[in-house]
């Protein structure tokens, strides 16, 4: 009898001993929730490549030249100052103004120029760094040692040509910018308006209207508006349309004041007192 109680003693205590492990033990651990990787920023060498910087302004290739030739007529721009001239075999030359002043002063038309200077690109466009004339004088576009005096600005007059071009004009990049007409006048046309314009090609018809000068060597003008004939002349820059004025920005608001007196303790807080 004493044997099988204390066989029961034992079951229990055991029993107590595995209730208090399972007890005691943990429990599982819950499975944790996927977190979708987050991109990291490339490391400072692996960044990605800067794109290639813009490419350079494409310009006419330049090369020395010397050629000489006869003045068939001088070059005047809308405010009258001699810039350049055409030869005989219709090579147009341009200089500074200044140069030009020079030369008016001792070539006429028909002498012979000795040029020094650049030819743009096969066009026949030269930009003259200095002129030899028939004299032995020659004229070097040097700049002054001290910058001169803003020339007075001339007083344009509004103008109209008409006639046959003769020759397209040429800007410093080998663009076309205006045309000989056979009467006489030159007609300056912004190159936006000249490129692949068919009034301004040699034989074709051409009518003007614009602002400019009449100096000695000739009439020169900047067009505003052209066509193949007197009446039909577009104009080539749109002027501003009128339209609803914007409204007026909001008024600006009033300063405030300041008010001495309890009003500017609001919200502090005491010192504490001791």
């Amino acid at each position: 009898m004493k044997t099988r109680v204390l066989s029961f003693a034992i079951l229990a205590a055991c029993g107590g001993m595995t209730a208090a492990a399972a007890a005691v033990a943990p429990s599982p651990a819950a499975p944790r929730p996927v977190v979708a990787a987050q991109a990291q920023p490339p490391a400072p060498d692996q960044a990605a490549p800067l794109p290639p910087p813009p490419p350079p302004p494409m310009t006419s290739s330049q090369r020395s030249v010397q050629l000489s030739g006869r003045i068939a007529r001088f070059l005047v721009n809308p405010n009258g100052e001699v810039d350049g001239v055409l030869l005989a075999d219709h090579t147009q030359v341009d200089f500074p103004p200044t140069l030009g002043a020079s030369l008016t002063a001792k070539a006429r038309t028909g002498d012979r120029l000795d040029i020094d200077g650049f030819r743009v690109g096969t066009l026949p466009l030269v930009r003259a760094a200095s002129l030899g004339l028939p004299n032995g004088d020659k004229l070097v576009d040097t700049p002054p040692a001290v910058p001169p005096a803003p020339p007075v600005p001339p007083a344009l007059q509004p103008m109209d040509a008409q006639g046959r071009v003769t020759q397209a004009l040429l800007g410093p990049m080998g663009e076309v910018n205006g045309v000989v007409l056979d009467s006489g006048p030159i007609v300056r046309v912004p190159p936006p308006a000249a490129v692949d314009n068919p009034l301004l090609q040699p034989g074709a018809r051409l009518s003007a209207k614009g602002f400019g000068v009449e100096s000695p060597f000739g009439r020169a003008m900047q067009a505003t508006a052209i066509g193949a004939s007197p009446g039909t002349e577009q104009p080539l820059v749109q002027p501003p349309q009128p339209g609803q004025l914007p409204p007026p920005p909001p008024a600006p608001p009033a300063p405030t004041q300041t008010v001495p007196g309890p009003s500017n303790t609001v919200g502090m807080v005491p010192p504490p007192v001791r």
